[in-house]
C-alpha cells in the first residue's frame, strides 16, 4: 500500500486548484474572445457596408445627373446645327429674311444660352457625388483585399472649363447676331456668315466633348460599382468564414479547458491512498 504524506497531498492539491484557475481563466478568455470576435466582424461589416452605400448613392447621383446632361446637350446641338443651317441660309439675304434671323435670335438668348448654365447647375451635384465616391473608396481600400482606385475628377474638371468656353462663345454668337439683326441694314458679308458658322461649329464640338467626358465618368463609375459588388459578396464572406473559425477554435479550446477542470475535481476528490 503506497502512501502520501500529507504534505505532498497538499502541494498537489494546490496544483490542482492552480491548474483549475488557469483553465478558468483561459475559459473567459476564449468566451471573450468568441464575443469579441463577432462584435468585430460585425463593425468591419458596417464599415464596409456604410461605404458601398455610399458608392451606390453616388453612382445613382452621377446616373441621374449625366443622363439630364445628355438631354440638354442633345438638345442644345440640334439647336446649334440649325442655327449654323439657317446662318448659311438666309445670310446672304439677311435683309429680307430679318423675320427668320429675329426668331433665330430669340431663340439662342432664351433657350441655348440658358440650357448651358443648366449643364453647369446639373454637373455641380455630379462632381459633388464623384468626390463622395472617391472619398468612400479610399475608405474601403483601406479593408483587406479592397484596393481600388478612386474615379478621376480630372475629366469633370475639363467638363467646367469647356462649358466656360462655350459660355463665352455663346455669348458672342447671340451678341454678333443680335448687333446684325438690330441694324439690319445690309446682308451680311460671308466672312461674318463664316465667322457666325464657326463660332456654332465650335459650340457643337464643345458640345460633343463636355457628352464624351461626362459619359466616360459614369462609365468609371458604374464599372467601379460592378467591381465594388464583387469585392462587398467576397469580403463578407470573408469576414464570417474567419469569425466562424475563430469561433470553432475557441470553442474548443473552453471544451478542453472544460475536460482539465472535470479531470482534476474528479482527482482531488480521490480519497487519499
Amino acid at each position: 500500500m503506497s502512501y502520501s504524506a500529507p504534505g505532498t497531498r497538499i502541494v498537489e492539491k494546490a496544483a490542482r486548484f492552480a491548474a483549475i484557475s488557469l483553465a478558468v481563466l483561459f475559459i473567459g478568455l476564449s468566451l471573450f474572445g468568441i464575443f469579441g470576435a463577432w462584435f468585430v466582424s460585425r463593425k468591419a461589416s458596417d464599415v464596409a457596408l456604410k461605404g458601398f452605400g455610399v458608392v451606390e448613392i453616388g453612382v445613382g447621383a452621377v446616373d441621374a445627373g449625366v443622363g439630364r446632361v445628355d438631354e440638354l446637350i442633345a438638345t442644345s446641338r440640334t439647336e446649334v446645327r440649325r442655327a449654323a443651317e439657317t446662318i448659311s441660309t438666309v445670310g446672304a439675304q439677311a435683309v429680307s429674311n430679318s423675320p427668320v434671323l429675329n426668331a433665330l435670335n430669340e431663340r439662342l438668348e432664351t433657350s441655348l444660352g440658358p440650357r448651358i448654365a443648366q449643364m453647369r447647375q446639373t454637373l455641380a451635384p455630379v462632381r459633388d457625388a464623384v468626390g463622395k465616391v472617391s472619398n468612400a473608396v479610399s475608405l474601403v481600400s483601406s479593408l483587406p483585399m479592397m484596393a481600388e482606385r478612386a474615379p478621376r475628377l480630372a475629366a469633370l474638371d475639363e467638363t467646367f472649363n469647356r462649358l466656360e468656353e462655350m459660355s463665352a462663345d455663346t455669348a458672342q454668337l447671340r451678341s454678333t447676331l443680335r448687333a446684325l439683326v438690330v441694324e439690319q441694314k445690309s446682308n451680311i458679308s460671308p466672312e461674318t456668315v463664316a465667322a457666325l458658322k464657326g463660332l456654332a461649329q465650335r459650340i457643337d464640338t464643345g458640345l460633343g466633348e463636355v457628352q464624351t467626358n461626362v459619359q466616360s465618368v459614369r462609365a468609371d463609375v458604374d464599372a467601379l460599382q460592378v467591381r465594388l459588388d464583387k469585392r462587398k459578396s467576397r469580403l463578407l464572406f470573408v469576414f464570417n468564414l474567419v469569425t466562424m473559425l475563430s469561433t470553432l477554435m475557441l470553442a474548443w479550446i473552453v471544451y478542453t479547458q472544460v475536460v482539465v477542470i472535470r479531470h482534476h475535481r474528479a482527482r482531488m476528490r480521490r480519497p487519499a491512498a
